[in-house]
């Protein structure tokens, strides 16, 4: 028996944001756990050698007694051939002195999957960084979004679109 009142039996309802997460989780999980630590390491820290990159995921993964590294960490077995695998899928590349670094293929990849989350530890806070190219992408998408919905369901908000629209106007010609 459907239940008229609930929002997820509502088969023409798509929320774009669970869309989005449901679209990111799908991808991470093609991509697997440790690819996604180590492009989380590389992003929160810059250029970083296989060891600290170890240390790193630990760190993040150890969740006291019950994470899936409480032990050991990833053991040098699993990440160096991960590292060597992801310099080939040019997700990450390695400097002369050893470290990794993502390209710009994982840094954009990693924008798209993780992007929200990004911490700004340079400020000593945790807070949601949006950069200005996060930020874009995030409207191209949502504008994407609106351009695919039928017109009929977007008259009822034709006026906030049409201020919306000023708005990115005005940024616009300011830079001219």
């Amino acid at each position: 028996m459907e239940n008229d009142n609930d929002p997820f039996h509502d088969h023409e309802h798509h929320d774009p944001f669970h869309e989005t997460i449901n679209e990111a989780i799908n991808e991470m999980q093609k991509l697997g756990g440790l690819r996604i630590w180590i492009m989380h390491v590389l992003d929160e820290n810059g250029p970083t050698n296989g060891a600290e990159i170890m240390a790193a995921v630990q760190a993040h993964t150890s969740l006291g007694q019950n994470g899936p590294y409480k032990n050991a960490g990833p053991l040098p077995g699993s990440i160096y051939p991960m590292l060597k695998k992801m310099v080939s899928e040019d997700l990450i590349n390695k400097n002369s002195k050893g470290q990794y670094n993502l390209t710009e293929y994982g840094r954009k990849l990693n924008s798209k999957l993780m992007g929200r989350f990004h911490v700004d530890h340079q400020e000593n806070n945790i807070r949601k960084v949006w950069s200005i190219e996060n930020i874009l992408t995030e409207i191209e998408n949502d504008l994407s979004y609106l351009e695919d919905i039928k017109t009929e369901k977007l008259n009822a908000r034709k006026e906030r679109i049409k201020n919306l629209a000023e708005r990115i106007n005005e940024i616009n010609e300011s830079l001219e």
